[in-house]
């Protein structure tokens, strides 16, 4: 099994929920989606829902797998390894969504026509919701060359990864080149890469000043919360996800997110039943229920009138399908590698 911290256990059962609460509408909208009254908006409880606890859940998956990685030995073969299950997934799962959603003639009309092209196409991942393992991977080599080097420059390049990361924003307006802050990008999450080795590295530390260094961290999960919602709000942001204001692009999520692997540490923590189910199930959770939103809206919508409890309703048959078809394939046809 290897390194085990059943804190994080309780992260992969909430974070992957989360995902699916994000993918099946969020917590509603507000005028943060809309183009021409963005400037109009006013911070709603929504808004906090949707940016602020939903958004952690790609970050804090991102966090736990460097810092598994960063705990056990430098071994090109050991990321190799990793690498290739990446490939794995990123190969399996966009392909079988382009096919579902559009058959071969979708599979061909992803086909890039420039290198330049085929960078978006596996960044984006087809344009799909799988471009988390994209992001993955590149954190994963990131990570394995950080890991590598001495610690005063690791700090230097932690120090310059968060500074980078708060400029991207501002960066995206000067240079035009929404890119730089899309959702996609594997630049959004670079800072918590190293995050999570200096995290994993000096782990013993963290944990004896673990009060303090919580209230720093949320104190500057506030901070720059309040920075992002005065700056980086924008049209040209719209290109990049949807939104005017960046969905990743944002270094409180990195101080939101550590705040919550150093809770999640605690050796005091133990998982229960439940939830070691569903942390196992997690990532066949993840690839499996963007197949299932739009049948189980339909489903529900003939059963249950109202809106907020069809929304629900529909909500918890996503899920508890996506359990039940990832243990079914996982036990009669797909690899552990595919759905666990």
């Amino acid at each position: 099994m290897g390194y085990r911290i059943e804190g994080f256990d309780y992260l992969r059962a909430i974070m992957s929920i989360f995902v699916v609460v994000w993918h099946t509408g969020g917590a509603g909208h507000s005028l943060i989606n809309s183009k021409t009254e963005h400037l109009e908006h006013v911070f709603t409880v929504s808004d906090f829902v949707n940016f602020h606890l939903l958004l952690l859940a790609v970050p804090t998956f991102i966090f736990m797998s460097i810092f598994l990685y960063a705990t056990k030995p430098i071994a090109t073969t050991r990321l190799r390894k990793s690498l290739v299950r990446g490939s794995i997934l990123l190969t399996f799962w966009p392909s079988v969504m382009i096919l579902y959603i559009g058959g071969y003639q979708a599979i061909l009309a992803m086909v890039p026509d420039s290198p330049v092209g085929f960078i978006y196409v596996v960044l984006r991942a087809g344009n799909t919701n799988y471009y988390f393992f994209s992001s993955l991977m590149v954190c994963l080599f990131t990570a394995h060359i950080f890991l590598l080097l001495n610690p005063r420059v690791k700090l230097l390049l932690f120090l310059f990864s968060v500074a980078l990361l708060a400029s991207l924003p501002e960066l995206t307006r000067w240079t035009r080149f929404p890119q730089l802050s899309a959702y996609w990008s594997p630049l959004n999450f670079i800072a918590i890469t190293f995050a999570a080795v200096l995290t994993a590295q000096n782990k013993d530390l963290i944990l004896r000043n673990r009060r303090a260094l919580l209230a720093l961290s949320f104190f500057l999960y506030v901070l720059f919360s309040v920075l992002e919602w005065r700056f980086s709000v924008g049209e040209i942001f719209f290109a990049g996800q949807g939104y005017a204001l960046p969905i990743y692009t944002r270094t409180s999520l990195m101080f939101a997110v550590f705040a919550l692997i150093v809770i999640a540490l605690d050796p005091r923590i133990k998982s229960v039943g439940l939830v070691k189910y569903m942390a196992t199930y997690s990532l066949g959770l993840y690839c499996l229920h963007p197949f299932l939103i739009s049948p189980a809206r339909k489903f529900v919508a003939m059963i249950v009138q109202n809106e907020t409890v069809s929304l629900c309703a529909s909500r918890l048959l996503v899920v508890l399908s996506s359990y039940a078809i990832a243990m079914f394939l996982r036990r009669y046809y797909l690899r552990d590698e595919v759905v666990v």
